[in-house]
């Protein structure tokens, strides 16, 4: 083996090494933040049956495309990723960040070969394996591979990086063949990237950028020359011009040519009206993106709401800013057209044309987005290495600085990758950086509802009201818990709130339906739940409510049309097939029992309510031994739950000459609920008789 390939693999394994000393200790935890929405309750996700063509019509959270609400970001190769993985190994948040480590690990030796294959290397430092190190490791990249959802950018990256190695390899052979079928390889890698996520699309402007920058001296040649003088060139990247917009054409006709529609509260950048707002504050963000680049220190899982106040005058303070971040770029800019090498152009043009979807050109629904920096950031680590290396030439003194940047990237990033093993203290950890962003108290509220820690949610969630008294979300959640702690007025009059601060708000008007319900105003909870399935037609939790309704109004045909809705809607509506169970098992119908429970547990195989209902059904069937099983499944999945194992005991009373059977069951649900009436009453029955 040649020295050279030694001491390459040399390089390949401290990159390795150190992608797994950075992200290795924090390969366990939960789903936390968009996981859940993305992964956990996407159905095109959990049903490992969904065909490829219904994910074709379905954006990134499982909803279809053509729906007002969806926010049109079209990842369907991502989704198939989480699809094939749940039908391999089951949806385990642990399985899915060692896949994401292990793609973040491809790119990072795949963006040594970029830079490699971009830059000839002179001289004892190696720029290239310092740059591809200090990308390996930046806290920056933290979302991308240890967040779930992040699993878009790294395949999206894998995609955009080969795009660029394939066309820059092309370019270095001494003979360009088969340029049609090069193109045409190029095109089909940069529509599977944009499946991927919508960044890739940029990967053919990425290689047009850089072939032009590279081929062209623009210091010496007149502009009338350029053509004559660089025509194959120029052929080459109007080729690439054209592919890139069909490309385009191709991304707007899967969105129907439409914007997505986003909150104000989401982007208020995006949102604002003034002109001179807009500019000055998405030039803030720029810098504000550049700094998160520099200083990785300030990360955020959400920079939504009160996190980064709009710029509205010239006289702003962070207009210094602004002026800071154009400066430098300018300096650079012209720097580089002084430089022989165009190292310091090139990392420019491999920062900021990734960059491009979320300049603001294009409305998006966020102010920034740390995982959308995972590309831009192969541009900016060279531009480090640049610079690192004009030092060093200086002094070999600077290897300490660079040495220590390197170590303290480290331990930013598994100190941060720790907080995204819970969503606790993922969203605790913004507080220190964005204090006055209410979607974090928000968050913690939410979370500790979940948890059944009422007094935390109702504190937090008040916080997030008082930061921004406009929170249509949070009014609604607090009107929720005063509903769950029967303070019906209170619960009404922040539900309303939510409605009149954002009226086409169906959850809001659903849960209004339900306070309504409670207080037994019937005509009223109808028009609210109705006037949610206007705004939102296929809403399954709501027609599960409406049918709640009609069973209040003694109507029991209707509650159960609507609860077979629920559960066309979604088939996963637990509480939809409870209700229609229990509903069949009130009127006796044991046989409709038998035959529902079997097609729900379709849907929901270990569901404890519907196996329950079902043995119960076996039981009065006297088929004991089917309904012995169930019950050894349902107590296996939940043996710490009493009325289970009571139950068993008097499938084993009825049964016959199971009187000891009966007996063990009857006290082990005793030890487990003392106070179990029914198991002490047929306990005693039981000692009784024997």
């Amino acid at each position: 083996m040649s020295s050279l390939r030694q001491h390459a693999l040399v390089q390949y394994a401290i990159l390795v090494a150190a992608s797994l000393l950075s992200y290795g200790g924090a390969l366990y935890g939960t789903f936390v933040f968009d996981d859940s929405a993305a992964i956990v309750k996407n159905m095109d996700v959990r049903n490992v049956a969904t065909p490829l063509h219904d994910l074709l019509r379905h954006d990134f959270w499982g909803n279809n495309l053509s729906d007002p609400t969806s926010h049109k970001s079209f990842r369907p190769l991502t989704v198939l990723s989480y699809q094939l993985e749940n039908r391999l190994l089951g949806l385990n948040a642990g399985h899915m960040k060692k896949v994401n480590l292990a793609l973040h690990t491809i790119v990072c030796l795949l963006v040594l070969r970029l830079y490699q294959t971009v830059w000839r290397e002179t001289g004892s430092f190696r720029t290239a394996f310092w740059a591809a190190f200090v990308f390996t490791v930046h806290p920056v990249h933290t979302e991308a591979v240890v967040g779930i959802v992040g699993r878009a950018d790294l395949l999206a990256a894998v995609g955009y990086i080969t795009i660029l190695l394939l066309y820059q390899r092309w370019l270095l052979s001494e003979r360009r063949r088969y340029g049609v079928i090069v193109f045409a390889t190029l095109f089909i890698l940069t529509v599977a990237s944009m499946l991927f996520k919508e960044t890739g699309i940029t990967a053919l402007a990425a290689c047009g950028a850089i072939d032009l920058l590279k081929r062209v001296n623009w210091r010496h040649i007149r502009l009338s020359d350029v053509f004559q003088t660089h025509r194959a060139c120029l052929v080459r990247v109007f080729t690439l011009a054209i592919l890139s917009l069909i490309l385009l054409i191709l991304r707007l006709w899967i969105m129907n040519f439409e914007s997505p529609k986003f909150h104000r509260m989401d982007n208020p950048v995006g949102a604002t009206n003034s002109t001179t707002t807009r500019i000055l504050s998405q030039s803030y963000l720029y810098w504000l993106n550049a700094y998160l680049l520099i200083c990785p220190d300030w990360l955020s899982f959400d920079w939504a709401l009160g996190s980064v106040p709009l710029v509205e005058s010239i006289f702003d303070g962070r207009l210094v800013l602004i002026v800071l971040f154009y400066g430098t770029v300018a300096t650079l800019a012209l720097r580089s057209c002084e430089s022989k090498s165009k190292e310091i152009a090139i990392s420019l043009t491999l920062s900021f044309i990734p960059f491009l979807p979320a300049c603001g050109f294009v409305r998006v629904g966020f102010v920034i987005a740390e995982r959308l920096l995972y590309l831009p950031s192969v541009g900016f680590c060279y531009l480090l290495a640049v610079g690192y290396r004009r030092l060093i030439k200086r002094s070999v003194v600077f290897y300490i600085p660079l040495c220590f940047l390197c170590t303290m990237f480290i331990l930013k990033t598994q100190s941060r990758a720790y907080e995204w093993t819970s969503e606790d203290l993922l969203f605790r950890s913004a507080i220190r950086v964005c204090p006055g962003n209410a979607k974090v108290y928000y968050n913690i509220a939410r979370l500790a509802t979940d948890q059944g820690d009422r007094d935390t949610a109702f504190t937090y969630y008040r916080h997030a009201i008082e930061l921004h008294p406009d929170y249509e979300a949070a009014h609604m959640n607090l009107g929720n818990l005063y509903r769950e702690v029967h303070e019906l007025d209170t619960a009404e009059r922040h539900l309303r709130k939510a409605i009149e601060i954002h009226e086409p708000f169906p959850s809001a008007w659903m849960n209004l339906g339900i306070v309504q319900a409670a207080r037994k105003d019937h005509q009223a909870a109808l028009a609210s739940y109705q006037r949610a399935l206007e705004l939102k037609p296929n809403y399954a939790n709501c027609l599960y409510n409406l049918g709640n309704l009609y069973i209040d109004k003694q109507n029991s045909s209707m509650a159960l049309r609507y609860w077979r809705e629920a559960i066309q809607q979604n088939p996963r509506h637990s509480k939809a097939w409870a209700n229609i169970l229990a509903l069949y098992d009130n009127r006796g119908r044991t046989d409709d029992i038998i035959r529902t429970s079997a097609l729900a547990l379709t849907y929901l195989p270990n569901d404890t309510a519907i196996l329950f209902t079902r043995a119960n059904a076996y039981g009065k069937l006297g088929e004991y031994e089917t309904a012995e099983m169930l019950y050894r499944q349902i107590i296996a999945a939940r043996p710490d739950h009493a009325v289970y194992r009571a139950n068993l005991g008097v499938l084993y009373h009825r049964w016959g000459q199971r009187n000891e059977q009966a007996i063990e069951q009857y006290r082990a649900a005793l030890r487990i609920d003392p106070n179990l009436r029914s198991a002490k009453t047929n306990l005693l029955k039981l000692m009784d008789s024997s």
